[in-house]
């Protein structure tokens, strides 16, 4: 008995490819795969811990930006004082590259991400 393999799979037209339907899911990019967690639940990575936690406190001063109650503005300028130190230590700490770090500027950077 012999299989045709040409019958079992047939060819594809690209136009059926490029269909309305399917463009939206084909043109959405990968998603980023999560930094690397440890079995104690701690990420590998002081810079990708830096950068989640920067990013969620930018995301949250973007949520209260147009909140005018005295506790939202408290809430912003803590958030801005906090992203204003985090520019300074990675300023100052974060010169020749994340793999070059030292040890007084990870301590630092882990102290900010613990307060």
């Amino acid at each position: 008995m012999t299989i045709n393999v040409a019958d079992a799979n047939p060819p594809v037209n690209e136009t059926e490819l490029k269909t309305p339907a399917l463009t939206p899911i084909m043109a959405k990019a990968r998603p980023v795969p999560p930094a690397p967690i440890e079995p104690w639940g701690q990420p590998l990575d002081l810079e990708a811990r830096i950068d989640a936690r920067r990013a969620e406190m930018i995301a949250k001063l973007g949520e209260i930006k147009t909140d005018m109650r005295m506790e939202a503005v408290e809430a912003r300028d803590k958030l801005k004082a906090k992203l204003s130190e985090l520019a300074h230590l990675l300023k100052e700490g974060v010169v020749d590259g994340w793999a070059n770090l030292g040890e007084a500027a990870r301590l630092k950077l882990e102290h900010w991400l613990a307060g």
